[in-house]
């Protein structure tokens, strides 16, 4: 029985390694896209109530490289894995869509967030 339990620990915390890698592996800023920057879109932190379509301000390429290359925004990404490895805009950290709500405590909050999907 202590083996077992031994075991089943190992386990778990190999899994834990394992989660953690493909996290910072999701996270790691690869190559530059091999496509035009597309339309973004950028929210400042969120307010005390529910943003609205129409309070979500949109961007286009050329401002988001602007503010990327001055380190005023965080771009993120929120395609599936395979479009994201196709091509992204370099630094933007790869959350689909399905996963975004339950990375909310994650993001960082110090200053405005850009996301973008095709």
């Amino acid at each position: 029985m202590k083996k077992e339990a031994t075991i089943l620990i190992a386990v778990v915390a190999v899994l834990a390694l394992v989660f953690a890698a493909v996290r910072a592996a999701n996270r790691t800023p690869a190559a530059a896209p091999a496509a035009p920057l597309p339309a973004a879109q950028v929210q400042a932190p969120p307010p005390a109530q529910e943003p609205t379509e129409a309070s979500v301000r949109r961007i286009e390429a050329q401002e988001l490289q602007t503010l990327l290359s001055r380190g005023e925004v965080t771009v993120i990404d929120v395609r599936d894995a395979d479009s994201y490895i196709a091509a992204h805009i370099a630094g933007a950290l790869h959350i689909p869509l399905a996963r975004i709500e339950s990375e909310i405590p994650y993001l960082p909050r110090d200053k405005p967030i850009v996301t973008y999907c095709t």
